[in-house]
């Protein structure tokens, strides 16, 4: 076999470089990006660069291809990728505007609907069924085919470098290994792929050429998982129609894998639908889209039923939406029994771009759902009256102040306050002083400015403590973990010790913590010397009886109420107990399993003035 020569690849790279030049220049603004985020010296928000160039290489690949298979001029081809250009920077300039939680799935969506852009750009209008496969059967294996050379790559350049270091002694940094994954996962592989992307279309229609490997693939692997996914979810229909359960939400997986490896399969086998030699293929097509019906009619049962009760998110808008999406496709497939296969990406990217933007996009119709469901519940409990509130003390019921603390967490996270921000009087700048503005907040602000506003309220649970999903209560002094504890009178102090398992280095002694037989309390020694055991229960009781719930699974007690003290010896000491985590038993009592707080110690003065006379 003829290798090919360093001039024949510099001449197809250039080539691409021509017909690709602004898609390679997002590679490289993207692995830049990626490389300046690993060192932490980046001036600019360098994720916003690396997702925004990472848009851009499936954006105006698709571009590229819309304009060579409508024969556009140069200046038309140059609108086209300037255009794009401009929408990526509309997304990097509105990221600052997103919460965390709600960038990743608005790039997640924005990625795939692209992606699906340049599965059927190039047969846009235009009826080439085989020549559609073709195409997108050589992207898949050419990226499939990238991946591999890149890791290939990867490794054996970072064992390379790591000789380098250890033989002769380069000191190479750790972050160069990742960098370099990011530089040829950005560069190479997009290079690579970008030549093999075809341009002669015509031609790619003529081809009649199948891989064997596909047929086997879809047959004998995909096929079986579809079948094992139908039986479990058959069953699962029966049990749900004997018993007159609503079916679990957990469905959705179960259904979007089916769905996947079905259609999947379906798209495998295409160009061998209609031959004699392969009429199974047929069957199996008519046969897939009528049994998927029941599982897709208790996937929208399920869905329904989570709505109803809590409203939409984000997640369930999109579950919604491709449930709803899947039943049309399916009952399409099995009343016309077409063998078309370009509308499935055509329609999935159309929602995918319909869902994303707009006032029936998942992010709006999700605020403006749980706003709703906030105002039912207050409105319920005469909190919320003419569009105002009027705080009051009032205890409501546990499932009902788990919710309100909820959609309040929720909407400060996902989308800040602004659809509450009129009920306060004054806005609610005049109740949380943590806002600086009405959009989301970062992660680490949110329990905070929910908890804050949920004060405001003056709604308590009618159950005292509620636990959280885990069946855990956090209880933390009121004004807070870090905050300052006063000193004055004692020798020591040291902070942030684990009170059922610890030892702590005080002079020439140790000073050790353990947990009680029945972790209801702590054993103090110091020097191996017991000091006394500090118990909880009081604690405990004065959590349950006076603690503050500020969500489900946490609650705040006032700092002196988290205070325990014990003597013994020559020594006093006091631990402030800054994280008190509570399980409850088997019998509904409520159990220490972790404890951490601030220790202070004072030894006794007359005997230390003894200790100090003895010869």
């Amino acid at each position: 076999m003829k290798l090919p020569s360093i001039q024949r690849l510099a001449a197809a790279a250039w080539a691409t470089a021509q017909r690709f030049p602004v898609v390679l220049v997002c590679a490289i603004v993207a692995a830049v990006g990626a490389t300046r985020a690993i060192e932490g010296e980046g001036t600019l928000d360098d994720l916003r660069i690396v997702a925004a160039a990472s848009l851009g290489l499936p954006l105006l690949t698709g571009l590229t291809l819309f304009a060579e298979r409508r024969r556009l001029g140069a200046w038309q081809r140059w609108a086209l990728q300037a255009l794009g250009v401009a929408a990526l920077a509309l997304f990097y300039w509105r990221w600052p505007n997103w919460s965390e939680s709600a960038t990743g799935l608005r790039y997640f969506q924005l990625s795939a609907t692209l992606h699906l852009f340049v599965a059927f750009i190039a047969y846009l209008g235009v009826r080439e069924s085989n020549g559609f496969w073709q195409f997108n059967r050589t992207l898949f294996f050419r990226f499939g085919l990238g991946v591999i050379y890149t890791y290939v790559l990867w490794g054996g350049l970072s064992v390379a470098m790591l000789g380098m270091d250890n033989l002769f002694g380069m000191d190479i940094d750790e972050e160069s290994y990742p960098q370099l994954l990011f530089l040829l996962g950005f560069v190479f592989q997009t290079w690579f792929v970008l030549s093999g992307v075809p341009r002669d279309f015509e031609r790619l229609d003529r081809r009649d050429d199948y891989p064997a490997g596909l047929r086997v693939f879809a047959q004998y692997v995909l096929l079986p998982l579809v079948a094992v996914y139908l039986t479990i979810l058959t069953a699962y229909l029966g049990r749900v129609v004997i018993t007159t359960t609503w079916p679990s939400g957990w469905i959705g997986y179960l259904v979007s894998a089916l769905a996947a490896f079905g259609i999947f399969s379906l798209l495998l086998v295409h160009p061998r639908r209609g031959q004699e030699d392969h009429a199974w293929i047929d069957t199996y097509a008519r046969v897939f889209w009528i049994v998927i019906l029941p599982a897709v009619a208790m996937l929208l049962l399920a869905i329904g039923q989570r709505i109803g009760q809590y409203g939409i998110t984000e997640p369930r808008y999109m579950l919604l939406v491709l449930a709803i999406w899947l039943a049309g496709t399916a009952l399409f497939y099995t009343v016309s029994r077409s063998r078309e296969i370009k509308g499935i990406p055509l329609s999935l990217a159309v929602i995918g771009l319909v869902t994303y933007v707009g006032p029936w996009s998942a992010f709006d119709v999700a605020e403006r759902s749980q706003v709703g469901r906030l105002e039912s519940l207050l409105s319920a409990h005469g909190v919320l009256r003419e569009g105002r509130i009027f705080p009051a003390a009032i205890e409501v019921p546990n499932e009902d102040w788990r919710q309100i603390n909820d959609v309040l967490r929720y909407l400060v996270e996902w989308h800040g306050t602004a659809g509450i921000d009129a009920w306060f009087e004054g806005g609610l700048a005049a109740v949380d002083p943590l806002v600086e503005w009405t959009g989301p907040s970062p992660g680490a602000e949110v329990l905070s400015r929910a908890t804050l506003i949920g004060d405001h309220l003056g709604l308590v649970p009618a159950g005292g403590l509620l636990l959280g999903p885990r069946g855990f209560v956090d209880v933390s002094p009121s004004d807070g973990r870090d905050a300052a504890v006063p000193v004055s009178g004692f020798d020591h102090a040291t902070f942030d010790v684990d009170l059922f398992e610890e030892q702590r280095v005080l002079e020439a002694d140790t000073l050790e913590f353990a947990a009680t037989t029945d972790s209801l309390g702590t054993t103090v020694r110091l020097g191996g010397m017991e000091i006394g055991t500090a118990l909880f229960n009081e604690l405990i009781a004065r959590a349950e009886r006076s603690g503050t719930p500020t969500a489900s699974g946490r609650a705040q007690l006032p700092p002196d109420s988290l205070r325990l003290e014990l003597s013994g010896a020559d020594l006093t000491v006091r631990i402030h107990v800054t994280g008190l985590r509570l399980q409850q038993t088997e019998n509904g009592a409520l159990k220490p399993v972790r404890a951490s707080g601030t220790v202070l110690l004072r030894r006794d003065l007359r005997l230390r003035r003894d200790d100090d006379t003895e010869p």
